[in-house]
């Protein structure tokens, strides 16, 4: 997972503007979160990834890794076509609450799905089954 600091979804959602500027820093941000989505499936769910290394070391965990590809899938797919969204209608100012409040949704889904990571790969870890 990236530590990497991006252009905050949350801070975009919480300051909508109906400025070219503020068009333009979605735009840019769901760029960004695009790219970072793709590189942390390498890292997460790729063959060497992350939730593989958990499932390999506590099999118990496949499915809650299977739950976070899912989850992985949908906020891509969100994010991907809130892009569109964007795109077509930048500089309306009747979508910004829209574009907005949908920011902030995928902010919450990208915590959550990082959540789960985290959660899956913690567990693989400091879990002791059958006591050894």
């Amino acid at each position: 997972m990236s530590t990497t600091y991006y252009s905050s979804l949350e801070t975009l959602a919480d300051a909508p503007a109906a400025t070219g500027v503020w068009w333009s820093s979605v735009a840019r941000a769901l760029d960004d979160l695009d790219e970072r989505l793709a590189h942390e499936a390498l890292i997460d769910e790729g063959p060497d990834g992350a939730l593989e290394e958990a499932v390999a070391r506590e099999p118990s965990l496949s499915n809650r890794a299977t739950e976070a590809g899912k989850e992985l899938s949908a906020l891509v797919e969100k994010s991907r076509e809130l892009r569109r969204i964007v795109a077509s209608s930048a500089g309306d100012p009747e979508q910004v609450a829209v574009v907005a409040a949908e920011l902030m949704a995928l902010a919450e889904a990208e915590g959550r799905y990082r959540r789960r990571v985290r959660s899956v790969v913690w567990d693989s870890l400091t879990r002791d089954i059958g006591g050894e």
